[in-house]
């Protein structure tokens, strides 16, 4: 599946499916329900009479004929209102996993969702789009695109922050099940860029990196391959968002380094990558070991800026 970011009216999406995002009257609101209604004529609002006559449960989905809309149908589905005291995650969580399998009962290959629950039903917009984002790329399904479509600026910005944060997690998270696949001698050196705008990463084999002065570096000709937060979803010869499994992601670094084998063994690295990336994770951050803009703390930085240290790997 790949999930992009969209700024735009849902309305006039030309997909397989959108979502709306309705209530449990099934009559038309406001919002995005009342604008998927207004484009999509009396033929929705005949199709959701005919098929939910009492209605649909918060967190269920269910479809109906897109009418004039450009799409083939209208995928509804019945989010949480956080401002009236429903905000149980699960809830949001299960709008976006029943959607997609109402998409498959259909057979729709491109769906186009709002964020459910952001509008009028108040629910906090990061939340919203953590919620958006994450179920989707964990539904299993028969789906080939999800366009996630934001009205805003504002929103779009963040869902497009959400999918872009996922890639750099996703190369570390890669290097640590390498270490787990006996690969222990897969090193990296994570650091910021002059300008402090973007974080980049180098992975090589451990012969391939020189201790000098106390700093790291590649020697000349190494096998490597580079990863910078500027190049986005770009990785190696492929592509990792956040619908991309970590095993795609580890075989791209094998690829580029056909000369690593597995038979090192460091256990004493790999507990302490482990150890940095699970600091990382709890912090949803990133590792910095160098910045050509300021010096960090002794160790690596957990967060550019944040002062939170971890040991330097060990010799």
């Amino acid at each position: 599946m790949r999930i992009t970011a969209v700024q735009g009216d849902i309305t006039e999406q030309r997909v397989d499916a959108i979502v709306n995002a309705a209530d449990t009257r099934m009559r038309g609101g406001g919002g995005v329900d009342g604008a998927i209604h207004r484009a999509g004529g009396i033929e929705v609002l005949q199709d959701c009479i005919d098929r939910f006559p009492h209605g649909l449960a918060t967190g269920d989905a269910g479809w109906t004929t897109a009418g004039r809309l450009p799409a083939t149908w209208v995928i509804h589905t019945v989010g949480p209102n956080y401002a009236a005291g429903q905000q149980d995650r699960r809830l949001l969580e299960s709008c976006y996993r029943r959607a997609l399998h109402v998409a498959d009962e259909l057979g729709a290959r491109i769906v186009a969702f709002p964020l459910v629950s952001a509008g009028i039903y108040g629910w906090p917009e990061r939340d919203a789009v953590n919620a958006a984002v994450r179920t989707i790329a964990a539904t299993g399904t028969a789906v080939e695109e999800v366009r996630i479509v934001a009205f805003s600026v504002k929103l779009f910005a963040l869902v497009e922050g959400e999918l872009a944060a996922d890639t750099p997690m996703k190369v570390l998270s890669a290097v640590r099940l390498l270490h787990e696949r006996g690969y222990h001698g897969v090193r990296v050196l994570p650091g910021m860029s002059a300008s402090g705008m973007s974080w980049r990463i180098a992975i090589a084999a451990a012969r391939d990196f020189v201790e000098e002065h106390g700093s790291s570096h590649l020697r000349g000709g190494a096998d490597a391959i580079y990863y910078s937060t500027s190049d986005g979803v770009r990785f190696g010869h492929g592509e990792v968002t956040v619908a991309t499994p970590i095993e795609e992601v580890a075989d791209l670094i094998l690829a580029a380094l056909p000369r690593l084998t597995a038979d090192a063994d460091d256990a004493e690295h790999v507990r302490w990558y482990a150890g940095m990336l699970d600091l990382c994770e709890r912090h949803r951050t990133l590792p910095v070991a160098y910045s050509d803009s300021h010096d960090p703390p002794p160790g690596w930085e957990i967060g550019w800026g944040s002062g939170r240290s971890y040991p330097a790997p060990p010799a």
